[in-house]
Parts: structure tokens; C-alpha cells; sequence
């Protein structure tokens, strides 16, 4: 691409083409191609011949392909053999049009650029003499460059109704493509970095044992299964979107973020909470969910934390209504917060704790199936029993403290 064109210049030249297109192919049809009076179809070759004549025979034709200097414009036979080759192909690929009149247009193809589904349109659009094929391809430069060229593919048909060749219009659309690749690494990283540090954060929140991360994991890896099974019902399906789901994941770790503000003396403690102490811990819910919802205050409602500040204000809430802070009841209760109660009650009873032995799956399991329209969401308890055994998975294969190495693989694979 000619990097002197300026942007405005371009979308000129692109409107004009479109336009000029249309009457390049009428006068083709209409003035160059065999017509109904002659006797048999006439060879591919034929018509290349025709359409070559005519393009020096009348100038405004002549011009119009030749005018882009940033457009390629080829035409092929069907045994794609090149006929005609415009000056912005010549700048586009650096080959002269004597160069590649006659020749393959496959020499600008790398192996297997052009892939099973583009061949089958492009012989769908042959056989019904309809439509054009239009994506993004590689091609390769004289010089050896590969580029990715904008490309619309359509047939060029006779008075006769039969397609005698291809017709292709290309834009290289290398550059910009490079840079909306570079712009999604960049958010790629930033959003690495933003959730390593969200986990980094809520892990300060928990018990300080080596397991919290491990607890982490496994309660992103439990929502993720849990919404997948919820995407598929009808009830949670409009919800329960990709987008919602990664965010969820996203969030869900900071179910306890409020705990940093305990005091060790009971968060640390090996006994069972007295009364007052059990009031005191209560508050994590109410002093975790404040300081999201400033979070989301200051970010605006479509941040990930939205779901993270529903979360820890309203995860210990029941679907009876006995829960805390608030007695929230049935669906008054995010949904959201409703998924992390259920996953985090499931790890919490198969974690050991300083106050009791871990419970087996299989008990676990039967403890969420008794809470079914008293603690948890009855369509969640559903979910889980579908997937049930994908928690159990998880929980065997994510059981002990994880390294670091273990910790950014993990990650990874949420």
C-alpha cells in the first residue's frame, strides 16, 4: 500500500471504484462478450482476447481500472490464468501486468492459503452465477512478503448466462490488520495484569494459609462449569451470557474481599466463633461490597467489578431469606451471587479446615441437594447436579497449594 495515500483519499477512491464497478461489468457484458448469434460458448481464452480488445477500444474502461493506484483489479479465466492486471495489482504485488498475463494467478497464493470453505464459495458462486466471495486472504509479493488482502471474488458472465472468468478486487489491509492484532495483545496483557492483580488482592482477603490460591482457582473453575450448564436453560440462558460468564470468573474471586478488614485474632483463630465474633465476621459481606461499589462508582456499570461488588455484598444471602447481610430472598438475590454461594459452599465443605475434616464429594454433593429451595437457587442446584462430576474433577486435580508455575498455568487455562 502506497503509505503517501492518506486515509481520505483512500475511502474516495474506494466509493468511486464501487460505483464505476457496476458499469465495468454492464458494458463488459453488453459490449465485449460473445453474443447470442454466435453459434457454441466461446473458450475462456476467447474472451479474455474480447474483454483485452475492448479495454483498449474504449478509453473511459481504460481508466477506470487503471485509475486505482491502491485497488488491485484482476481478471481471471476460469483456468486461472491471468487476463488482466491493473496498475494498483502492479503496486500492490510489485509484478508488471507483462509479467502476470498468462500466467497462474496461484503464484500469489502461499500453500493452503486458500482454505476448503472459500473454494466451495467460490464454486458455489460459479455454479449458480450468483454472489461473490468476499474475506480476508494471504497473498505473497514478488519480493516475498505475505500480505493480507481485503478480497471480493465474483463471476463474470456472458449474454449467455455462462461465467467465463473471475473477477477480483482487492484492498491491502495488511497494516491494519497488524495493528488491531497488536491492540488486542496489548488488551490481552492489561487484562492479564488487571486480573492477576484482582487475584493477588483477594487472596490477601482469605485465611493465610497456602491453599487460599488454590481455593481461588477452583471456585473460577466451578463458576465456569456452573455457566456453562446455565447457558444451555432456558431460564438463565439470556442472562447467563460469554461475556457474563467471563466476568464472573473475572470477579468471583473477590467474594471475601472483605475480610482483609478482620482482624487476625479471628480470622486466624482454631475455634469455632463465639456469638460476637461470628457478628464481627458477618461485616466482611457489608465492608467488601462497599468498597467494590465504590470501585464501580468511579469505573461505571459495565466494569467486571459490577458483578464482583453483587458478589461480595450478597453471597451469604439465601434463597429462603435467612441469610445475612440483608435476608435477601429468591431471585432479590443476584444471581451471581447466588452461583459463587453454591460453588463456595461446595469447596468449603471438601477444603480441610482447622476446625473439621474435609467432606467427600459425594457427601458434599448430597449436602448442596438438601439446601435445594432453602440455602440455594433451585435451578442452580439442578445445574450442579448435571455437572456434579466436573466439580469433583477439579476438585482432585486442584487439591493442595499451588507453586508459581502451577499458578500461571492455571490461570491460563481459566
Amino acid at each position: 500500500m502506497d503509505r503517501h495515500n492518506s486515509k481520505e483519499e483512500l475511502v474516495q477512491e474506494i466509493r468511486a471504484l464501487r460505483r464505476k464497478i457496476n458499469e465495468l461489468e454492464n458494458q463488459i457484458a453488453s459490449t465485449l462478450i460473445p453474443g447470442k448469434h454466435e453459434v457454441g460458448p466461446q473458450p475462456a481464452t476467447e474472451f479474455g482476447r474480447k474483454f483485452l480488445e475492448a479495454i483498449r477500444t474504449k478509453d473511459f474502461l481504460q481508466g477506470i481500472l487503471d485509475s486505482s493506484t491502491l485497488v488491485s483489479i484482476v481478471l481471471t479465466d476460469l483456468d486461472q490464468n491471468v487476463l488482466f492486471w491493473n496498475t494498483g495489482a502492479q503496486n500492490i504485488f510489485g509484478y508488471s501486468s507483462d509479467e502476470m498475463i498468462g500466467s497462474k494467478i496461484t503464484r500469489l497464493y502461499p500453500p493452503d492459503a486458500l482454505s476448503t470453505e472459500t473454494v466451495e464459495q467460490l464454486r458455489t458462486v460459479i455454479r449458480t452465477k450468483s454472489g461473490a466471495v468476499h474475506g480476508n486472504m494471504q497473498q505473497l509479493t514478488k519480493d516475498g512478503r505475505t500480505l493480507i488482502i481485503s478480497l471480493a471474488l465474483s463471476p463474470m458472465i456472458d449474454t449467455d448466462g455462462e461465467v467465463q472468468g473471475i473477477l477480483g478486487v482487492g484492498l491491502d489491509v495488511t497494516e491494519e490488520i497488524l495493528r488491531q492484532e497488536e491492540i488486542l495483545k496489548l488488551l490481552e496483557q492489561v487484562q492479564t495484569t488487571q486480573d492477576m492483580a484482582v487475584f493477588s488482592l483477594a487472596k490477601l482477603a482469605e485465611s493465610r494459609d497456602a491453599e487460599t490460591g488454590s481455593h481461588l482457582i477452583r471456585i473460577q473453575k466451578y463458576c465456569r462449569i456452573l455457566c456453562n450448564r446455565l447457558s444451555d436453560m432456558h431460564q438463565y440462558r439470556d442472562i447467563v451470557t460469554d461475556h457474563y460468564t467471563t466476568d464472573l470468573i473475572r470477579s468471583a474471586v473477590l467474594h471475601d474481599i472483605g475480610k482483609v478488614a478482620m482482624p487476625d485474632s479471628i480470622l486466624l483463630s482454631h475455634e469455632l466463633f463465639t456469638v460476637t465474633e461470628r457478628e464481627i465476621m458477618k461485616r466482611h459481606t457489608l465492608l467488601g461490597g462497599k468498597a467494590l461499589e465504590e470501585a464501580v462508582t468511579t469505573l461505571g456499570e459495565k466494569s467486571f467489578l459490577s458483578l464482583g461488588m453483587e458478589v461480595a455484598y450478597y453471597h451469604h444471602e439465601k434463597w429462603d431469606g435467612t441469610g445475612y447481610p440483608y435476608g435477601l430472598k429468591g431471585e432479590e438475590i443476584p444471581l451471581s451471587a447466588r452461583i459463587v454461594s453454591l460453588v463456595d459452599v461446595y469447596d468449603a465443605l471438601t477444603s480441610e479446615r482447622r476446625y473439621k475434616r474435609p467432606f467427600s464429594h459425594e457427601e458434599a454433593s448430597l449436602i448442596i441437594q438438601e439446601g435445594r429451595a432453602n440455602h440455594f437457587d433451585p435451578g442452580l442446584v439442578d445445574a450442579f447436579s448435571d455437572v456434579q462430576q466436573e466439580f469433583h474433577i477439579i476438585r482432585d486435580a486442584i487439591a493442595g497449594p499451588l507453586t508459581g508455575s502451577d499458578f500461571s498455568e492455571t490461570m491460563a487455562s481459566i
